[in-house]
């Protein structure tokens, strides 16, 4: 241990200073196309050109920040910065020499006895040997927020959330030359620091810092779940191998233990693409990496540097061996038969810490086999690990050093990945006395990422959320005020906040064993080897899935075999198979099971289940008028004839109670019935196929935790030959691809969520996309160019779109997570429901969808005040009547105005987005406009706005056509007369007043 004390992080207690509570300007970082950590150097893409000329034409000030590789764009509201950044135009080159970067590598001087150890420990052949890793980055944060950076006048001032405040000033005192004492910190630093690594939090104060040193003002990024992009592209810090071999009594000889990189602390992205990096001197460490048991021809080496030393690189350091160490020692112990602790024991020579670790085995008792969580939910596992450290003191006194054993006990969600900390038993022999309830809470806290019940989440195409604690409360401001969840506290307030965290008063507590000690418990749960933290629920789930991670089963040295050419013939045989198989019109039943216990499942799952309901609108088309939710029953009226939805909940005789998962599952994917019936597509099981398998559980399992209901589904009205269920075998032959979801690696992971969730659980292009004659979905140039759904039209959500005001994504977001859009109006008539469900979801969630649909769409990222102005321009001209329509003018004027136009008199009902901006009248086709006359908009899922009433009752259809061909004349004069207005006022009030199946 070190007593040398970080350079000072944080300023006197003092108001925030005025550059940082309201800057002006905003910034994106846009990063190489390619660009990674190899382990010793940082490699990426080469900037060759810069056209200035593509953001040139767009609304306010645009700056374009360039410094080597690095690539900033500065705008007045961060909307404007992130749409500048998508259509700044930019020319890359990829390195000239595979493995190197063009870049100025970083300064190395090795030395000769580092190479020596590790070319004999790689000649060394083991029976036990195991590589264990250590991210650059543990997460892209923590919760969404700004960071802002101010740098002028010889000091740099930074508002932003660290836990690793030591190797950002470093970083920061290598970008701009200036001194530890002229660099200030402002934000909750404190309460943060754990010790376990980075974030991406220190990457978005460089780019911040970056562009604020050249514009001389200050700057505010928006850190976010985009910087998971840094996370991946730094990859792996560090990389420890251990070997051993195992005498006949069991004993563990010729351990042999190598770190591979010279630093665990990686720089940020930043700092690499402006060609400032870290100048390291690397050598050969004169200290080997401590170890606390006695074994046989012991080879210990390890390769030091000095960028960062001080108190976090080494506590970082201490870390990573402790975990690398634990998690191997746990790995022999089950490779060869042996209690774990008992090993441990067999080579602790220290008398302090064999009865520490007695004690604390006693109380934890260890050896009692854990009660069984599958007995009670087949979706939870249960495991407990061991893990036990021994570290120096400030002055390098091995006896007079913390001793720290932990046992633990973890619980994991097999369906989720989630993993919880259900008990904590810790020892420790020097020091303050161990607080374990508060210990607990700073392991969940700090190594699994997160204090929520639910824990460690990472942005994935099938995860909720971005991992952030706080998901629904964080909105980046559009404008130049600085907003975050709260009001910016002042310094004051932020160290108070720091002083009063839960963590602070652990800071002494040997916290090494930490992420061993749930790796080895995870171990025991799950039969899963995790060499590298974090412990995510995404990483957990797909462990249990999949386990082809080399950190997590790959054993150095063994030969991978590779597959020759018989996997053409494989592929072949297996295409021709699946076709024949899908083709083939008759499908055996599913055996039925007895109803699942409603509280089979756990919360969590259960949880995760609502939201996959919720965002697949379940409810929507299961539940008939005035009906029972998911009891089916309603009606949809093709081209084919009419067919009623069925009931979803878990009564045995009517609905889904019999069911077992692989029946739903069939179902869902293949539109096959448990009792082998086909599906017609109106249920889209061609888009329900794309649902990850921990999403399909989740649901199936949600479905079976509601109360059951008896109801009937009405017989279907098709007609001949489609009313022949064996068909839909050859449909699905020619139309259906039953294979999940699969993200585009070309793509952000917001891109591949949005994908995920209206390609597959929203099925957007169920209602949004044409069909052809035999019902399915066009594909290609029509995919999302909008359609018409029992009696309404889906608008086009490509470049189609015939929105007066375009779309941006700014307002396709608020119009689905509010509602409405003050812009394009409120959400009515079949999408109602739909933002009600997503009004559920997370908010990295909906933003996704969004940001997913404006790429459909070549939209902005927000609303420019060119597109306002343009806006204001077709409000002011709506605001007289055109001649020659008097008689629809006095129907608008007694029905309408009162809540659609502004005449200075109170009314609580006024619509809030002016008819001249709605895109249903400004569509080819009348129908959404009758329909909203005739059944009115019920705008509920809307706060604060009123609905309007219907007038089917009230107005005769002749009465109809003349208000709706007035409102297309007044509020869209710069389109065409609709032409059919009076058959499809005629064919609409039919069909709405078609008798229900239902009494």
């Amino acid at each position: 241990m070190s007593d040398r004390q970080p350079p000072s992080s944080r300023a006197e207690p003092t108001e925030l200073p005025a550059p940082l509570a309201s800057p002006k300007r905003f910034g994106v970082a846009v990063r190489p196309p390619h660009y990674a950590w190899n382990g010793e150097h940082f490699v990426s893409d080469r900037l060759v050109a810069v056209d200035r000329a593509s953001v040139a034409g767009l609304p306010g000030r645009i700056e374009v920040v360039i410094e080597g590789d690095f690539v900033g764009v500065v705008a007045d509201s961060l909307d404007a910065a992130q749409n500048a950044a998508r259509r700044l135009r930019l020319e890359w080159r990829a390195p000239s020499h595979a493995g190197q970067g063009d870049h100025d590598q970083v300064p190395l001087e090795t030395g000769a006895r580092s190479r020596e150890l590790a070319a004999g420990h790689g000649e060394a052949a083991s029976a036990h040997c195991h590589d264990y890793g250590w991210p650059s980055r543990l997460r892209w944060g923590d919760a969404p927020g700004w960071v802002v950076a101010d740098c002028s006048d010889q000091r740099l001032m930074l508002w932003g959330e660290t836990i690793t405040p030591e190797a950002l000033i470093h970083d920061l005192m290598t970008l701009t030359g200036l001194p530890a004492e002229r660099i200030e910190l402002y934000g909750t630093t404190p309460a943060r620091v754990s010790g376990l690594g980075r974030h991406c939090g220190d990457d978005a104060a460089v780019d911040a810092a970056v562009m604020s040193r050249q514009l001389a003002c200050s700057v505010a990024v928006w850190l976010d779940a985009t910087y998971t992009r840094d996370v991946h592209a730094l990859g792996q810090a560090q990389r420890i191998t251990l070997s051993a071999d195992l005498a006949e009594s069991g004993d563990i000889a010729d351990y042999r233990y190598h770190q591979a990189h010279a630093s665990g602390d990686i720089a940020a992205v930043g700092l690499w693409l402006c060609g400032r990096p870290p100048i390291r001197r690397t050598e050969a460490s004169g200290t080997p990496p401590f170890a606390p048991y006695a074994f046989s021809n012991v080879q210990l080496a390890t390769r030091r540097d000095d960028h960062g030393a001080g108190r976090h690189s080494e506590s970082l350091a201490e870390i990573q061996q402790a975990f690398a160490r634990e998690s191997f020692l746990d790995e022999v112990a089950h490779e060869s038969g042996q209690d774990p602790l008992a090993l441990r024991l067999r080579h602790l020579d220290d008398v302090r810490g064999v009865e520490l670790i007695t004690s604390v085995s006693q109380r934890a008792r260890w050896g009692e086999a854990l009660s069984s969580a599958a007995s009670t939910s087949p979706d939870r596992l249960r495991g407990r690990g061991f893990a036990y450290s021994q570290l120096p003191d400030r002055h390098q006194r091995i006896p007079e050093g913390v001793r720290s054993a932990w046992i633990a006990d973890v619980e994991v969600n097999r369906i989720t990945g989630d993993v919880t900390l259900t008990r904590l038993v810790v020892g420790q022999d020097a020091g303050p006395e161990v607080d374990t309830d508060r210990l607990q809470q700073t392991l969940q806290a700090r190594v699994l990422g997160s204090a929520r019940p639910l824990l460690g989440r990472d942005p994935a195409f099938d995860e909720w959320g971005d991992g952030s604690k706080d998901d629904k409360n964080v909105d980046p401001t559009p404008g130049g005020v600085l907003v975050t969840r709260t009001d910016m506290p002042t310094k004051e307030s932020a160290d108070a906040e720091a002083t009063a965290s839960l963590l602070q008063p652990l800071d002494d507590v040997n916290l090494a064993p930490g992420v061993a000690v749930i790796a080895n418990a995870l171990f025991d749960a799950t039969g899963v080897r995790f060499r590298q933290p974090p412990f995510t629920a995404g990483r957990v789930r797909q462990a249990l899935h999949d386990q082809t991670d080399s950190l997590q089963e790959e054993t150095p040295g063994r030969p991978t075999k590779r597959p020759g050419r018989r996997w053409l013939k494989a592929a072949a045989l297996t295409a021709v198979a699946g076709t024949a198989v899908m083709a083939w019109p008759w499908k055996g039943a599913i055996t039925p099971i007895n109803r699942p216990a409603a509280n089979l499942y756990s919360a969590e799952t259960i949880e995760r289940g609502r939201l996959v309901a919720a965002a697949g609108d379940c409810a929507a088309c299961h539940t008939a008028e005035g009906g029972q939710e998911n009891a089916g029953g309603r009606a949809f009226d093709t081209p084919f004839g009419t067919l009623y939805s069925t009931n979803l909940t878990p009564d045995e005789e009517t609905g889904i109670g019999r069911w077992s998962y692989a029946a739903f599952e069939r179902a869902m994917r293949h539109g096959i019935s448990r009792d082998g019936k086909h599906l017609y597509p109106a249920f889209p099981y061609t888009a329900f196929a794309k649902i990850s398998d921990a999403d399909m559980q989740a649901l199936y399992a949600y479905l079976m935790a509601q109360p059951a209901v008896s109801a009937e589904t009405p017989a279907n009205a098709l007609s001949f030959p489609f009313n022949f269920r064996p068909l839909m075998a050859g449909w699905n032959a020619l139309y259906h691809d039953p294979n999940p979801f699969e993200p585009d690696p070309g793509q952000s992971d917001l891109y591949n969520r949005g994908a995920y969730l209206a390609e597959g659980l929203g099925h957007c292009s169920a209602c949004h996309s044409p069909r052809n004659a035999m019902g399915a979905e066009q594909r290609g140039e029509h995919s999302l160019a909008g359609a018409m759904v029992d009696g309404w039209e889906a608008p086009p959500l490509n470049r189609l779109s015939r929105s007066p005001i375009p779309w941006s994504e700014t307002s396709l977001y608020d119009y689905l997570r509010h509602g409405a859009s003050s812009l394009h109006g409120v959400a009515s008539g079949p999408m109602a429901p739909v933002v009600a469900g997503l009004g559920e979801l997370p908010e990295y969630d909906v933003r996704a969808l969004a940001h997913y649909v404006a790429v459909q769409m070549d939209a902005p990222a927000g609303d420019s005040e060119t597109v306002r102005a343009d806006a204001a321009v077709r409000i002011a001209t709506a605001q007289s009547g055109p001649a020659g329509m008097e008689e629809g003018e006095r129907l608008f004027e007694g029905a309408c105005a009162s809540c659609h136009m502004e005449n200075g008199t109170p009314s609580f009902t006024s619509a809030q987005t002016s008819l001249a901006l709605n895109t249903n009248l400004h569509s080819q086709h009348p129908d959404n406009v009758i329909q909203s006359i005739l059944g009115g908009v019920h705008a509920d899922h809307v706060p604060g706005l009123g609905n309007m009433p219907g007038f089917a009752d009230s107005f005769s259809d002749s009465q109809v056509v003349t208000l709706t061909a007035y409102l297309r004349a007044r509020f869209a004069p710069d389109q065409a007369p609709w032409r059919n207005i009076e058959s499809r006022v005629t064919t609409i009030r039919q069909h709405n007043n078609s008798p229900s199946p239902h009494p």
